[in-house]
């Protein structure tokens, strides 16, 4: 059962609630501009959705940062939200694929309190002075250290909350290694993990009392993605949901960015809190609350988010722009100038229509004097007629999308001239540079399968 609107439906008699929130990418910026201000909006409603809630357990399934080594602003940022959320109700984040495990221990520390080994075990007491209530999970750990745990409800049940942050397919994972390794497939291995969760969270499970909830920062078969080209969403990393224990009320999960209902209604992806680049334009952000009641359907109701400002594409002849002001207020906005309809002039001049303005860029933010202006294209002359066309910032583009663009345009002929070979397909070859490109960026150590294999060859051959 599911609802969506911006008010929260009351709780139902016995039932455990969840706040499910995922991806806030604190630290990202769109063509130059920080979304600081952003973040600050909606995690403050977020905060204050928790406090009309009143969840038994709050959810963060991953990206909390949108990159390895966050700048001091953001980490301070997080350490508020997560306070504040904190003085709620029991917290727990989960590592997605833009953290670091390094920085999310550092995190955990900084939010722990007097009595860490009440959160490392997943207990808390509501009535102690100062309760443990912040968990940071930050690499995937077996039942007994972290990758189950167990919370009291107000009904007197208890809830088994299993919690699985993004796991690298050529990066160590500690507890699980051995797992996957003895699998061929990266699904493969997950669902191994996941099953051997399910057997530590099940155990003495009281259907008539228990509820029970699975996390996990993951790309599930047949969720529905954005434009933006993000690594690890692809059919080689997909996870079958169907596999998941029947038991579990409510699967909460992350990393896909488009807020959508998955696994028959089962759970969902609550989405990114803010619109992080221009393929979530459009796209409305929310919160999940999720009440679990034993015995019966879980009811799901999203909440919609409305701080924050809005990414949009407009195109307009510049004559014309200043009427969509009202409409884009404070939006971030890529604005594509076209020809004045009534324009009959035989040589283009791209000055004729900028009045007292001295260069485009300036007279689109005259006419939008409220929004703030990202990008500005030159529409207006005619199709062969190239030069200075683009206005845009600099580095509008991640290192990973400008990879994948040089790939696509410079390698696609080689690709397909060895597409029977055996060789390494153009996306394999993308997945492996992200993979290295974040491991420099984050100081972490990573294995890369084919590199192993060349190595083990070497050594059979006896060079």
């Amino acid at each position: 059962m599911m609802n969506t609107s911006s008010d929260i439906t009351p709780r139902p008699d016995a039932a455990t609630r969840i706040l499910h929130t995922s991806d806030w990418h604190l630290g990202v910026t769109v063509r130059n501009e920080s979304r600081h201000t952003d973040h600050d909006a909606v995690v403050d409603e977020i905060v204050a959705i928790a406090a009309r809630a009143q969840p038994d357990l709050i959810v963060h399934t991953g990206d909390l940062f949108h990159g390895g080594r966050p700048g001091m602003a953001d980490f301070g940022r997080a350490i508020r939200a997560l306070r504040a959320l904190g003085d709620i109700a029991p917290v727990v984040v989960l590592a997605g694929n833009h953290d670091s495990a390094i920085a999310l221990e550092t995190l955990g520390t900084a939010v722990s309190d007097p009595v860490p080994e009440l959160a490392a075990e997943g207990r808390y007491d509501p009535n102690a002075p100062s309760p443990a209530r912040i968990r940071v999970v930050a690499r995937a750990a077996n039942a007994s250290n972290g990758g189950v745990a167990t919370y009291p409800t107000a009904a007197g049940g208890k809830l088994r909350f299993t919690g699985l942050p993004f796991v690298h397919q050529n990066r160590i994972v500690g507890d699980w290694a051995d797992i996957l390794a003895q699998h061929a497939t990266y699904t493969d291995g997950i669902r191994k993990i996941c099953d051997l969760l399910a057997n530590s969270a099940f155990e003495s499970f009281d259907t008539a009392n228990d509820v029970a909830v699975f996390a996990s920062h993951i790309h599930v078969d047949g969720a529905r993605t954005s434009s933006e080209r993000e690594v690890h969403v692809s059919d080689a990393y997909a996870t079958d949901p169907a596999h998941l224990e029947a038991r579990y009320g409510y699967l909460a999960f992350g990393h896909i960015h488009i807020p959508q209902a998955i696994a028959d209604g089962r759970g969902r992806y609550a989405g990114s809190i803010i619109q992080v680049d221009f393929g979530e334009a459009g796209e409305t952000k929310q919160v999940v609350v999720a009440d679990l009641t034993p015995g019966r359907p879980t009811r799901i109701h999203d909440v919609e988010l409305s701080a924050g400002r809005r990414l949009r594409r407009v195109s307009s002849p510049i004559g014309s722009l200043a009427k969509l002001s009202d409409d884009l207020g404070d939006a971030i906005v890529e604005v594509t100038v076209t020809a004045e309809p009534d324009s009959t002039a035989v040589v283009f001049n791209p000055n004729a229509e900028l009045g007292e303005h001295d260069s485009l860029s300036s007279a689109v933010a005259a006419a939008l004097p409220d929004a703030t202006i990202v990008g500005v294209i030159d529409a207006r002359r005619p199709r062969s007629d190239t030069a200075d066309q683009i206005e845009i910032p600099e580095n509008t583009e991640t290192v990973s999308e400008m990879f994948r663009g040089w790939l696509h345009d410079s390698g696609g002929p080689l690709f397909e001239r060895h597409a029977t070979t055996g060789a390494a397909s153009g996306e394999r070859v993308a997945e492996l540079f992200d993979e290295i490109h974040h491991a420099v960026g984050t100081d972490t150590d990573i294995a890369i399968a084919e590199l192993e294999q060349m190595r083990a060859l070497d050594a059979e051959l006896g060079n």
